[in-house]
């Protein structure tokens, strides 16, 4: 399965305050974004997951949350892969200035 990137996500940040990153993705299907190491320094966590359309066996926003102790430019490489696949699906870059 060939993986395609997506265009780049720009975020803007506050240092030291968790920044809300939103991915869709589909659990009925297998597919869950798998979340990059966090820069040095820094936190990233998988925070929850909410309905992004009605219905059952719908997509859903996968909800990470960021957090940088220091002002600077990050970027985050999230993978939208099934656990048993040995590719990615799709690759989303998201780059994070933090002010």
């Amino acid at each position: 399965m060939p993986s395609r990137d997506r265009p780049t996500l720009h975020l803007l940040a506050t240092a030291g305050k968790p920044l809300a990153i939103m991915l869709d993705a589909q659990p009925s299907a297998g597919l869950l974004w798998q979340a990059p190491p966090p820069p040095s320094g820094c936190q990233l966590v998988a925070d929850s997951q909410a309905p992004a359309g009605a219905g059952d066996g719908g997509g859903v926003q996968q909800q990470f949350k960021f957090t940088a102790p220091v002002a600077g430019d990050y970027s985050l490489r999230f993978a939208l892969q099934r656990s048993w696949d040995d590719q990615p699906l799709a690759v989303q870059v998201v780059a994070v200035t933090v002010r």
